[in-house]
């Protein structure tokens, strides 16, 4: 009986493990910079996609824009301004295991 009930513990624990990876995103690493006026942030979800964000308010930061922007092999992969507010964009990283990085930069101006 105990081992019967061990084996359905192990099994529901596993269950739960699988389903909660596959419905939640997995942050692989994140980063944050500027501040809460102007600034821009990273995320890398699953190793294969990077969410980015910029963000500026000219009235409390004095400046004009932030943006970001993705590159891989020297290419740019994507480039979002904030001009007044918040802009959002994502790209998929290479699936090959030696492929070029994907960098992320952001600026102000």
């Amino acid at each position: 009986m105990k081992n019967k009930s061990r084996k359905k513990l192990i099994l529901v624990a596993i269950t739960f493990l699988l389903s909660t990876s596959f419905v939640a995103p997995t942050v692989a690493s994140a980063a944050t910079f500027g501040n809460s006026n102007n600034g821009a942030s990273s995320v890398e979800q699953f190793q294969i996609r990077y969410s980015g964000a910029a963000w500026n308010y000219k009235k409390n930061s004095g400046k004009n824009y932030a943006y970001f922007k993705y590159s891989r092999n020297g290419k740019t992969l994507l480039t979002k301004y904030a001009y007044n507010g918040k802009s959002t964009g994502s790209v998929w990283d290479s699936l090959s295991w030696n492929g070029p990085k994907t960098k992320f930069n952001w600026g102000n101006g």
